[in-house]
């Protein structure tokens, strides 16, 4: 009766502890979301996509500004998508922007959770509450959860999937349990390709290292294969098959999305030039990324790295589950990608945060982890003190990690930002040195300072003021949308260059119902050709000749039909300055012909890179 009692108790305690920190991660998640701009080059085209799934009813082939867009599996748009189907699209940008982000704030909270529960596995209770709530807070997690990106999405698949294994490694080897991990594993694999197989790698090889011990590395890699043939083969059916599937069924109407994506991996791979001098160049960046991003765990976790390399029995351990999952996405990424942004370490991260909770939480306190834990501490405040005065500096925030922008005002914004990463710092570094025989007091204080810093960092990052006026400067999107719903007439056909398309591709959000018939249409970009612009001021339709020219051309583009079925009467063109230039010089015999010069009016606001953008919308005058 008491065994029944304390465990009906246990599990209530489990049950408030995950609904509270679902609670908290959604919350904590939600914070900036409704900004109304894009924090990442990449996320524009996500959400651009799946807008253009519901206009178009072809949930199939993804699309950006009507032409196949082929870097990525489906899985992102089809979490959006409905999502706009069943609230509509008739909102402000930073509504539509919200409801578009809710996938991604959802798989933070996945992320948390999913964390708390492989951590209640290996670890304990305690460490398993405070890696989730330092992941939380992680600035990786924080700002890739705020962006609709497969980055996120992936994340939380993978993680779910490690558990599930995890599972059964220790002992569930029930057949609900493998599907499950081999259903999280499909999400995985519908997000970024088949670079979801660590989860199941990691757990193979902890299987085969158990097996060794009494074996030959061969008799033992045979004997796993066998007894593992099970999950490797719903590995494949279930986790492989529908993405297979969908890869090689969009290869029909002119549109092979196998070959695109086939390419543009090899294009992201391979490294044109001397790979060894390649990776040393990258070392600096890779010390960054260490240091840095993992705030406030990031010094820690070197110090409980360093201390784990010693421990060889861990490696054999359940324990060395995470660590040769986290060992092979890392080679995985290393080898294939390089490693060029912090969001390649966001599926380690959870590893890592239990990894490093638990050895604060259960290290012998001697004296060479007081010294580690003292430079992990010291590591960490260097971080939040060099934050802040890179913003006093430079007068800037940072957005995303990467993108900087000025701060719209120092006193009130950047001054207020700046102290709080400074005392946080303080605070950081005084318990790791003085209190680390005090690992909940420690962790609630790292916890507590980072939570505390997000308030300020988001009052002066950019957003809209009480008059409705986006600070610190307007967005060149939002100049051009109003500059064409007060300028331009519903038959006139927008038509960018490549080059203005891929360094501004939140245009194609910000103009998406740019031609009156509620968005479905598309703004067309096409290489910078001097006579193809003339022709085009003239003829709207010779886009379509333009686009026939592709060797890449199919019928079934959505842009190519809209292009067929409507008419244009008028074409805008939107140019950079050198391109003004390029088409004024040679377009002389225009002026001649029809004895008006061709207008162009000047339009600028900030880009998605926060940098300064002058655009000129060109149009023949009297037209």
């Amino acid at each position: 009766m008491n065994a029944a009692l304390k465990n009906n108790g246990n599990n209530l305690k489990t049950v408030y502890t995950v609904f509270a920190l679902a609670v908290f991660a959604a919350l904590f998640a939600s914070l900036g979301e409704a900004r109304p701009f894009f924090f990442d080059i990449d996320e524009p085209k996500y959400i651009t996509a799946a807008l253009e799934m519901v206009r178009s009813g072809d949930w199939w082939h993804p699309m950006f500004g009507g032409l196949p867009r082929m870097e990525k599996p489906p899985l992102p748009y089809w979490l959006v998508a409905p999502l706009f189907k069943w609230l509509g699209t008739d909102f402000s940008n930073s509504t539509l922007l919200f409801i578009a982000r809710i996938p991604a704030m959802l798989s933070s909270m996945l992320c948390v959770l999913g964390t708390y529960f492989i951590g209640i596995r290996l670890f304990s209770r305690r460490t398993a509450i405070f890696a989730a709530l330092l992941l939380a807070v992680s600035p990786p997690l924080k700002f890739e959860g705020l962006m609709l990106k497969a980055d996120i999405i992936f994340t939380a698949s993978v993680t779910w999937a490690s558990y599930f294994y995890l599972r059964r490694f220790q002992g569930d080897r029930s057949f609900l349990n493998l599907m499950a991990g081999s259903v999280t594993l499909m999400f995985g694999i519908l997000t970024k390709g088949p670079f979801a197989l660590p989860a199941i790698g990691g757990y193979l090889m902890a299987e085969l290292l158990r097996t060794k011990k009494d074996k030959s590395l061969t008799a033992a890699l045979g004997c796993t294969l066998k007894e593992q043939s099970l999950p490797i083969i719903l590995a494949a059916a279930v986790g492989c098959g529908p993405f297979l599937y969908w890869l090689f069924s969009t290869g029909t109407g002119g549109m092979d999305y196998s070959t695109g994506m086939l390419g543009n991996f090899f294009a992201n791979a391979f490294y044109k030039g001397n790979p060894l001098l390649f990776y040393l160049n990258s070392l600096g960046f890779y010390v960054y990324e260490a240091f840095i991003v993992f705030f406030p765990l990031g010094g820690f976790a070197l110090c409980a790295l360093f201390s784990l390399k010693g421990n060889r029995a861990a490696r054999f351990s359940e324990k060395g589950f995470v660590l040769w999952t986290c060992i092979f996405y890392l080679l995985l990424c290393l080898v294939l990608f390089r490693l060029r942004a912090h969001r390649y370490f966001l599926p380690i991260l959870p590893f890592l945060s239990l990894i490093t909770v638990n050895w604060i939480v259960d290290s012998v306190r001697d004296r060479a982890f007081k010294r580690l834990c003292a430079i992990g501490g010291i590591i960490t405040a260097t971080t939040a003190f060099a934050g802040a005065g890179w913003s006093l500096y430079s007068g800037e925030i940072s957005v995303n990690l990467w993108k900087n922008t000025e701060a719209a005002n120092f006193a009130t914004q950047l001054l207020p930002f700046a102290t709080a990463a400074i005392v946080a710092g303080i605070l950081i570094a005084a318990v790791s040195i003085f209190r680390p025989g005090k690992p909940t007091f420690m962790l609630s204080m790292l916890f507590i300072s980072t939570l505390a810093i997000y308030p300020f960092y988001f009052n002066a990052a950019p957003g809209m003021d009480s008059d409705g006026n986006f600070q610190p400067k307007q967005l060149i999107g939002h100049e051009l949308q109003e500059y064409f719903a007060n300028e331009i007439p519903d038959n006139c056909l927008p038509v960018f260059t490549d080059h203005a398309a891929r360094s501004n591709p939140d245009l194609y959000f910000f103009l998406r119902n740019h031609d009156g018939q509620g968005g479905k249409g598309y703004p067309v970009r096409l290489p910078f050709e001097v006579r193809d612009f003339n022709d085009l001021l003239l003829a709207p339709a010779k886009a379509m000749k333009v686009l026939e020219m592709r060797p890449d051309f199919s019928p079934e583009w959505p842009l190519y039909k809209t292009l067929s079925n409507s008419r244009y009467r008028k074409t805008v063109l939107i140019l950079t300055g050198s391109e003004l230039t390029k088409l004024y010089r040679n377009s002389i015999f225009l002026n001649k012909k029809f004895g008006r010069p061709a207008k162009y009016d000047p339009v600028q606001g900030l880009n998605i890179s926060w940098d300064d953008e002058l655009f000129y919308v060109v149009h023949m005058s009297g037209f």
